[in-house]
């Protein structure tokens, strides 16, 4: 399920008055405060599809149509997506996102409007809460609607399980881009190849993302620049705070710190939500009685922390951080800099790998360390391995066990209750899909270009088995995400960041001070969420120390504003 249909959002999602609402004369004289009145010329257009700075307006009176890109031989009239009269008002959530538009917008007749650039229109959601409320809920389900309506969705082709292939499918679809996978293997593949100009020598994967053109095994930045998504940063000069990382902690912090007028830019290098992101469904998160996946919740995250202006630049890896002048200066992998007076450290861990000399020819080929509905489209009616104790390997077990014939979990330990919630626990010792083996451990993978069959031997009974199996999932621990820090800030021994009591070396503190709770052993520089020495491995934790931080960050400001520097 879309993160868009979830709950609360799901129950209106056909109700036009919630999509297209018309704004009563209280709500248009708010918008008057925010904009300049324009006038449109009867077939003005409004802005193109595939614009990526584009305004919002609201319509007084007139007409102004909303198109899809046309099919040759289609009428104007079938390209129609809606039509908007007065009181009404254009736009959906590529406005805060800063993404290429998916439609066209034109002006039928002559028409009087109220025009908003992104800016002002950033400006009037944080500052009106009422009306706020009703242009979110438009723009998040007309989003939907263009996801139903087939908009913007980008044509991967390749062989289904090959590893760039699920690369760029897992990229898209964690961004909430629609995609229509041709398999070549297909007897209709080269007819729908032929259509979109793709020539029969071209390299796996092709992406077409914009009509008349395709990339060949496109990196991921040469994908997200195609489709317009990568955030513009050089416009900016020195940020409140930089968080890298758009974990929950991350996203936490960018909504708290964005929300109390921190200028704040977020960096991530593939999707929000982090690992947290790929879990199915997270059910004992507070205030989702039903659950919610990782993924639905990082994207309403997203969308908060837009709604205050916060800038999520994706696809963005921090290489090196420059922490020894102030402001302090962050190294993309684009070769892009950015200057900040405060920094988040936000990235999280990822799992161990195991150490098999085969392991990385398998990895994406049948190694996974993710279980979304992607991968789990992999493992219909097979037997699959799931290696791990700890929840995010339960969550994997029993979700993938909708799809597989079989799930066996692998643990090294005695017993999974050591490192297992409860209502987890209970509901893998009910499913007769999931059998659970301790003591047990992967010793082979075998397989050609692709995982075929699993080794894996039980140290308490000294056995060893060989089992048909293409998709094992590896959540093994965690390995904090801190090798770009190169050793600029202290760590432990497994290389986790160091805050606050733990700091040992404060030689970079005035005489007399000491790092505030989240600091690091360099002033003005946090730490939060799994990254963390000693953090909980929980999503609720993570939130909580990212919203926490933000205080120490504003005493960090004002102490630097005023020349001294932030108490303990």
């Amino acid at each position: 399920m879309n993160y868009l249909q979830h709950q609360g959002i799901a129950d209106s999602q056909d109700d036009g008055e919630s999509i297209f609402p018309h704004l009563g004369d209280a709500h248009v004289d708010c918008l008057r405060r925010y904009g300049v009145p324009d006038q449109l010329e009867a077939g003005q257009l409004l802005y193109p599809r595939g614009a990526q700075d584009f305004d919002f307006y609201l319509i007084l009176d007139g007409t102004v149509n909303v198109y899809q890109q046309g099919s040759p031989g289609e009428s104007e009239k079938e390209r129609i997506v809606t039509v908007y009269h007065g009181g009404q008002f254009t736009g959906e959530l590529s406005l805060l996102n800063r993404q290429k538009s998916l439609v066209e917008a034109v002006a039928v007749e002559s028409s009087h409007v109220i025009r908003l650039r992104p800016a002002q229109l950033r400006r009037m959601i944080a500052n009106e809460p009422d009306i706020a409320r009703i242009v979110l809920k438009a723009f998040i389900l007309r989003r939907l609607r263009y996801i139903r309506l087939g908009l913007g969705t980008v044509v991967v082709a390749g062989p289904r399980t090959s590893r760039e292939v699920v690369h760029v499918r897992t990229f898209l679809e964690r961004n909430d881009y629609p995609v229509h996978h041709i398999d070549p293997e297909l007897p209709e593949a080269d007819r729908l190849l032929k259509s979109y100009g793709v020539e029969p020598s071209a390299r796996w994967p092709v992406v077409v993302c914009r009509s008349g053109s395709y990339l060949e095994n496109p990196s991921i930045p040469e994908v997200a620049r195609c489709l317009g998504i990568v955030e513009m940063i050089s416009d900016l000069r020195t940020v409140d705070v930089a968080v890298v990382g758009a974990g929950p902690s991350g996203l936490a912090a960018a909504v708290y710190a964005a929300s109390e007028g921190l200028s704040t830019v977020v960096i991530e290098a593939t999707a929000p939500g982090g690992q947290a992101g790929t879990s199915s469904m997270i059910e004992n998160y507070l205030g989702f009685p039903l659950g919610i996946s990782g993924h639905e919740l990082a994207a309403r995250a997203q969308v908060q922390a837009r709604k205050f202006g916060a800038r999520i630049a994706i696809p963005r890896a921090a290489e090196s951080l420059d922490c020894g002048s102030s402001p302090f200066t962050l190294h993309l992998s684009d070769g892009d800099t950015l200057s900040a007076h405060t920094v988040v450290v936000a990235t999280g861990a990822h799992y161990r790998r195991l150490t098999l000399p085969e392991l990385s020819e398998f990895e994406g080929n049948g190694v996974h360390y993710a279980a979304t509905a992607l991968e789990g489209s992999f493992c219909a009616d097979e037997d699959v391995f799931v290696v791990g104790g700890a929840n995010s390997a339960g969550q994997a077990a029993v979700f993938l066990s909708q799809f597989a014939s079989h799930v066996h979990m692998l643990v090294r330990g005695p017993r999974l209750a050591d490192s297992m919630s409860q209502y987890l626990l209970t509901r893998i010792e009910a499913s007769a899909k999931i059998s659970v083996h301790t003591r047990s451990e992967i010793t082979a993978l075998e397989g050609t270009g692709h995982v075929q069959s699993v080794r894996w031997s039980n140290k308490a009974t000294g056995t060893s088995q060989r089992n048909p199996a293409s998709n094992v999932f590896l959540m093994l621990g965690a390995v904090p995400n801190t090798a770009w820090l190169d050793d600029r800030i202290e760590t432990d021994t497994k290389g986790f960041v160091r805050v606050g009591s733990d700091v040992s070396d404060t030689s970079g503190f005035s005489s007399g001070q000491h790092p505030m709770g989240m600091e690091t052993s360099v002033p003005g520089i946090f730490a939060v969420g799994d990254v963390r020495a000693g953090s909980v491995k929980r999503v609720a934790s993570a939130v909580g120390e990212g919203s926490i931080v933000i205080s120490q960050v504003h005493r960090t400001l004002a102490a630097r504003s005023n020349g001294g520097r932030a108490g303990p």
